[in-house]
């Protein structure tokens, strides 16, 4: 296979272009990783029902150092690093559903190894060279060293481009001189290795001289590395969270990952690939709390009826399968585009980011609604999972900032081809941290007219749906870039919408594409709970989008700005009621 890049499916949308190609025959890992997945599951689980007490890590806020050894002795530390290096090698798909798996036992665990594979890690093993992988992903995949990711700052958070540390070349002997503070670094207190974010000032061909980020390796014995003390955080509480302090670190040129000033891409193309993992996890720990919830409302008895017999019960436990089922066909058809190693998949792990933490945020908040005044005990589990799950909105991009992105990165291609727009919107859109190139010639044979592949004739419906809504898309992004030129990139309202519809037909082809793939394989027959679930989900999405579409134009925008203007200046609310 030609590892030309080839371009996103959803940036394509925006072009009225729909690469079907990509996404179908529905994507599923091979027969032999999926048995080694099977098997990891199988160990860790057991290992979980013996070892893991989430109750206590919640209590104590920390993860006993004694699981933390054992989850190293087990390789858990080395689930996506290359065999060569001593890890597990599991593809992106593999390596997802086993972090699914993890986070379905504890979230504090899943994100521990998490932050050292999907992120802390990861930009060396994307981008570092063979003789920084050689020296230090051998003792990754042991745990010996733990991996943390340091990008956030106090005065920048998603905003990667504003990070204030600064590191300064010292020619003479051979090193830069780091300094600066990093806020809120998962496995801060325990890492050994981080991936560290400065800026430095770095001359052109031209003689001209600006600040640009590289990305540094810092280990935790280099003199002038400080560390704050553990946040008291709302959930996930046995991770640990810190601030780190660089005071003068002296880091050997030989530690730059890629090359000077390319850290922004490297950021990003980390991030890009990580948001995966948090999906994974969030689908895990919704999973698990709905299988409790099940066991109550079969049992529970109100009105000389079981809970699971009243129609409300039974909508939200629809919804939320409905949902789980739409999350997971997401997740893992864009881990299969990572996988495939030619495919820019920016948008896509994005949109996965956005739509699961919101569903299984929602779904694990109707959980405790459906087994009532228990699920607010902290006896039972309902209300750990609800305090680990609010993260998951925030972290690795905030869900706001990602449907810019999404939006954003979208539309540039258009701007692109509007060329007065093109130009301006390149320096805005960097700031939110958005890679933008991508294989243009693979679009110019395609027209807005197109049609995906023929699926089977029970989902025919929700085909045309998709078909549909794609079109009004690429016509709404045109409409809305001709109309507010630049400006769009201030209309975050309208952008709001229209990453909302892209999310909402991803979604839906992400199902149908799943789907059509089960029939093709098993039959009809056997797959009729498939087919209702994927229907089901179509049909509210392609209203969802309708509404979001109509409402470009028709909408109370102004209204809620100068709601939020009166008690922005006021500074509190003024409409409190007088007897």
């Amino acid at each position: 296979m030609s590892k030309q890049a080839l371009p996103s499916f959803s940036k394509a949308l925006f072009s009225g272009v729909i690469l079907d190609e990509l996404l179908f025959p529905y994507p599923v890992m091979s027969e032999d990783e999926a048995e080694n997945v099977k098997m990891m599951i199988d160990t860790f689980e057991k290992f979980a029902d013996d070892k893991i007490d989430s109750v206590r890590i919640d209590q104590d806020a920390k993860i006993p150092e004694e699981v933390i050894n054992q989850l190293k002795e087990l390789g858990f530390f080395g689930m996506n690093i290359p065999e060569e290096y001593g890890g597990f090698g599991l593809s992106n798909t593999g390596y997802v559903r086993m972090l699914e798996a993890i986070s379905s036992k504890d979230p504090s665990i899943a994100l521990t190894l998490g932050a050292h594979q999907s992120i802390g890690l990861k930009a060396l093993l994307l981008y570092g060279n063979d003789e920084q992988k050689k020296k230090y992903l051998p003792k990754l995949a042991t745990g010996e060293m733990i991996a943390a990711y340091c990008l956030t700052e106090p005065g920048a958070g998603s905003d990667a481009a504003g990070i204030k540390s600064r590191a300064v070349r010292d020619e003479e002997n051979g090193y830069y001189i780091l300094n600066g503070s990093k806020l809120w670094i998962t496995n801060g207190g325990i890492a050994d290795f981080f991936t560290v974010f400065a800026k430095e000032p770095i001359t052109d061909d031209n003689g001209e001289t600006k600040d640009k980020i590289s990305a540094f390796i810092i280990t935790g014995d280099m003199k002038g590395l400080s560390r704050g003390k553990e946040e008291a955080k709302m959930g996930i509480k046995g991770s640990s969270t810190v601030a780190i302090f660089f005071d003068d670190v002296k880091v050997p040129f030989e530690n730059v990952i890629d090359q000077p000033g390319k850290g922004f891409k490297v950021a990003m193309g980390v991030l890009n690939n990580g948001r995966l993992g948090l999906a994974g996890g969030a689908i895990g720990a919704l999973k698990v709390l709905l299988k409790q919830t099940m066991a109550h409302i079969n049992e529970r008895k109100q009105f000389n009826k079981t809970l699971s017999q009243f129609e409300m019960i039974q909508e939200k436990i629809a919804q939320i399968s409905i949902d789980m089922f739409t999350a997971e066909n997401m997740t893992y058809l864009t881990t299969a585009l990572i996988d495939r190693g030619n495919v820019d998949y920016s948008l896509e792990s994005a949109m996965c980011k956005v739509f699961t933490t919101e569903i299984a945020w929602k779904g694990v908040n109707e959980c405790m609604q459906m087994v009532g005044g228990l699920g607010y005990m902290k006896e039972y589990s309902y209300e750990r999972l609800l305090r680990d799950s609010r993260i998951n909105m925030i972290f690795e991009g905030t869900n706001e900032i990602l449907r810019m992105f999404t939006v954003l990165a979208g539309i540039q291609e258009r701007g692109e081809y509007l060329k007065k727009i093109g130009t301006a919107l390149r320096g805005p859109i960097k700031g939110f941290g958005i890679l933008t190139d991508y294989a243009t010639s693979w679009l110019k044979e395609r027209v807005t007219t197109e049609r995906i592949q023929d699926v089977h004739p029970s989902i025919m419906q929700s085909k045309a749906h998709f078909e549909t809504w794609a079109k009004n898309l690429f016509i709404t992004g045109e409409r809305v870039l001709m109309h507010y030129g630049k400006n769009i990139i201030y209309k975050e309202m309208i952008q709001h919408r229209i990453a909302d519809t892209t999310i909402d037909l991803y979604a839906m082809i992400a199902n149908i594409s799943r789907v059509d793939t089960l029939i093709r394989e098993k039959g009809e027959e056997k797959c009729k709970n498939e087919i209702t679930l994927c229907n089901t989900f179509c049909e509210q999405a392609w209203r969802r989008v309708r509404r979001n579409i109509l409402m470009i134009d028709k909408n109370n925008d102004q209204a809620l700005k100068d709601i939020a203007a009166t008690i922005i200046e006021g500074g509190y609310y003024p409409y409190s009621s007088t007897f």
